[in-house]
């Protein structure tokens, strides 16, 4: 029988690695600071209780990991649009490749906390629940910062007007909520 910590670990780890990537924007760095996140998981396993949220768990381990690896190497992150595009999209028609890159260059646009909110949400598959304990703040500021980036993307991509009101009718989904908030909804709690 295998180890049930080890076998979340090995699960949690494809999902991390794009994480990295995402955050670190480099492929050597991301490999580095997924083994360190591992190793420091592995070590502190006697602190996590099984049966609890062991994705926010995770990615908390990653996050403060590549803070403090900025912190130690005193460099500023590279920008998004150096990451290699295999991370980003796959091969497809011509169109897919031009929009992918517009995306990656909206993406870069983002306010860092709306960026990272977008990918732990939309590309990593988080709950909101998971990502507001990962990056240790409330739900309602996740909420916040998912809503802003996705208007500013619609913005940026589709040419779209960002809604300034709290008349939009607009629903926004993500892959893993258990709801879905509207912009009313979300803009009265604010």
């Amino acid at each position: 029988m295998a180890d049930p910590f080890q076998e979340l670990l090995l699960t949690h780890l494809p999902r991390l690695q794009a994480y990295a990537v995402m955050l670190t924007r480099d492929r050597a760095a991301a490999a580095d600071l997924l083994q360190e996140t591992a190793l420091k998981a592995w070590r502190a396993q006697s602190q996590f209780a099984m049966g609890t949220n062991f994705t926010a768990w995770i990615y908390k381990i990653l996050r403060n990991e590549y803070v403090s690896s900025l912190r130690r190497n005193k460099r500023k992150p590279s920008r998004i649009d150096e990451v290699p595009e295999e991370f980003l999209s796959r091969a497809g028609a011509q169109e897919n490749d031009i929009l992918s890159r517009e995306v990656v260059q909206a993406m870069n646009q983002l306010q860092p906390e709306q960026r990272e909110v977008l990918v732990l949400i939309c590309a990593g598959g988080l709950s909101y629940e998971e990502a507001a304990a990962s990056l240790g703040c409330s739900i309602g500021t996740i909420k916040s910062h998912l809503w802003r980036a996705l208007a500013r993307m619609a913005a940026l991509v589709m040419g779209e007007d960002a809604p300034t009101d709290s008349s939009s009718a607009e629903i926004y989904e993500t892959p893993r909520s258990s709801r879905s908030i509207g912009h009313a909804e979300h803009m009265s709690g604010i």
